[in-house]
């Protein structure tokens, strides 16, 4: 309930809209139930009275007819329009929870990222939200307006007939069990249906992210399979909800209403044989008209309660993303001027009493070049995580300047930043907007120029359209080696203070890797870097060697210095040097 509660509360955004759209809806409906009532009038005092071979009094018919013709017409065009304002403050309300939801996914900790698949979030963010707008705010109003129109054609009913009113109220407790049956049979597939769907998107994802590794090693067959299975429990669920609906709404509301009109028309058939007939044809038609109306707004509401139902697990899935907590962050503008960064003593772990980094000292110098070496979960990589915050120490402080980066904002810290990784991700769009990510009133000559000082040139003259070639699917039309030149002139356009480069050469050939040694040293002119590196060959002229080994630093020092040392890093170049 309190999702729905809260579900509703969006709606203050488009209060307005959707106050016309509710009025609209109630005008509709009146005009459409109090018409049937001129058609009644028309049949006992113009039609029925014919059979007395009385004058037919045309105009006062015709007047009749034309009134009935048009109160259908107003409640049909104010339906219409209500339900244009309606599908409109839906759409507004849905498209600011996607927004909402958007954001706030931007926003989240790298942390909570580890253990969520892509697909899930993506059916948070576009698939649970359009259900809620067709499934909740689709038919809120229609809801509403079909629960009035009951009370309505109720009120009608007893003006007409008390004892048939109190009659018709039997229906309340048969279709309040029909919508009793309607939910035991739908409400456990509904979630399977979701769930499925959720995996659904996430094995899509991952096998359009792997696709090369499961052709590799031969997985298609597997991974189909796999597929399948899943897509099989999707349907499955779908079909239980379908027989649900099938047995529970359509089907037993008809032969519920057919059997209470043929009742009806039996006993009046019994009557009017009997020549005891007590009804007018118009006041039979009255009562039909209003009695089929009943049975199928309460079949609509039969059907409409279980979406609001299934809304309530969609709607549940998107307020705790909405409600995740997101990283709180300071106001304060970083300026940075020359890029001098001290670790001080910081410590930090991913989880509690599992110690990630331990006591690291460090400082680097303006223009410095600090390179991090060790075995796999040394710690180098958490080190940078650190930097770029997307964690916080859990002890000691970060200075860049002198001034400690958590008392600043995240993206004033990173506007400062250039990080080239070892597999680059190039973003759908030209060359051009991937070095200059997407900057407006950018000169395409410093597009060119940058690309042109790392190393680009020859990879320029073999487009045809040079830096406006597209870029589609991660870049996959280019080698890694290119790939990472664009990833260096990207960085290089957007003249960083700090340099963070993260296994830059590990997935390029020998040759390729004096191209992008040369990009490096362009790159790196005048800024502070910071080297990831397992090859130890692109680290020997570094000012600074640190040696990480279980999160502690074990070895600090230029190229040179730790060889004499004969330790970690001498035995790790060794290795290297007969491999």
């Amino acid at each position: 309930m309190n999702v729905i509660v809260t579900l509703i509360k969006e709606i203050k955004q488009v209060k307005w809209l959707f106050f016309w759209a509710v009025v609209l809806f109630l005008l509709g409906t009146m005009t459409s139930q109090l018409a049937p009532m001129m058609l009644q009038t028309a049949i006992d005092a113009h039609l029925r009275p014919l059979t007395g071979q009385t004058v037919f009094q045309a105009a006062a018919f015709l007047q009749l007819m034309s009134g009935y013709l048009l109160l259908l017409l107003m409640g049909a065009g104010l339906t219409y329009w209500a339900s244009r304002l309606l599908r409109r403050s839906g759409n507004q309300i849905v498209a600011d929870l996607r927004n909402r939801a958007y954001d706030v996914m931007q926003n989240l900790p790298i942390a909570y990222f580890s253990d969520k698949p892509a697909g899930q979030l993506a059916t948070r963010i576009v698939n649970d939200t359009e259900t809620l707008r067709n499934d909740f705010y689709g038919i809120l109003v229609n809801l509403l307006t079909n629960f009035l129109r009951v009370v309505l054609t109720y009120g009608i009913v007893f003006y007409l007939n008390p004892a048939l009113g109190a009659i018709l109220l039997l229906l309340l407790p048969v279709f309040y069990l029909v919508q009793l049956l309607y939910k035991k049979l739908t409400d456990q597939p509904t979630k399977d249906f979701f769930e499925a769907r959720s995996q659904v998107n996430t094995q899509v994802n991952e096998t359009m992210n792997g696709a090369s590794l499961l052709q590799l090693y031969g997985q298609e067959e597997a991974v189909l399979s796999e597929f399948e299975a899943t897509a099989g429990h999707l349907l499955d669920a779908d079909k239980r909800i379908i027989w649900g609906q099938s047995i529970s709404s359509w089907p037993l509301t008809d032969f519920i209403r057919n059997l209470v009109v043929t009742v009806i028309l039996t006993l009046v058939g019994y009557q009017f044989l009997s020549g005891e007939v007590a009804i007018t044809p118009g006041r039979l038609f009255l009562y039909l008209n209003y009695m089929v109306d009943l049975f199928d707004l309460m079949g609509a509401l039969v059907r409409q309660f279980p979406n609001i139902q299934r809304s309530i697990e969609t709607g549940k899935r998107v307020q705790e993303l909405l409600g995740e907590e997101t990283e709180m962050d300071a106001a304060a503008e970083l300026v940075m001027t020359d890029g001098r960064v001290i670790f001080d003593h910081v410590s930090f772990a991913y989880e509690e009493g599992q110690a990630t980094l331990s006591g690291i000292n460090l400082v680097a110098e303006k223009g410095q070049t600090i390179a991090l070496v060790g075995h796999t979960g040394s710690g180098k990589s958490s080190l940078m995580n650190l930097l770029y915050r997307f964690y916080e120490p859990t002890q000691g402080q970060i200075l860049v300047d002198g001034q400690a980066i958590d008392q600043f904002s995240r993206e004033s810290l990173r506007r400062y930043m250039g990080i080239v990784l070892q597999d680059p991700y190039l973003f759908t769009g030209t060359i051009a907007s991937n070095v200059a990510m997407d900057q407006a009133d950018v000169d395409d000559e410093a597009i060119i120029a940058a690309l042109e000082k790392v190393g680009a040139g020859d990879l320029l003259a073999r487009l045809d359209k040079g830096i406006h070639e597209p870029v589609v699917e991660k870049g996959a039309a280019f080698s890694s080696g290119e790939r990472q030149l664009i990833a260096f002139a990207r960085t290089l356009f957007s003249n960083p203070k700090l340099l963070i480069l993260d296994e830059a050469t590990s997935h390029i050939d020998t040759e390729t890797e004096e191209v992008i040694q040369r990009a490096m040293e362009v790159v790196k002119e005048g800024r502070t870097t910071f080297i990831i590196a397992h090859r130890l060959s692109t680290i020997q002229h570094a000012d600074q060697i640190l040696v990480l080994d279980k999160g502690r630093i074990v070895e600090r020092g230029r190229h040179e210095d730790l060889l004499a040392q004969d330790g970690v890093y001498a035995h790790m170049y060794q290795i290297q040097q007969n491999v």
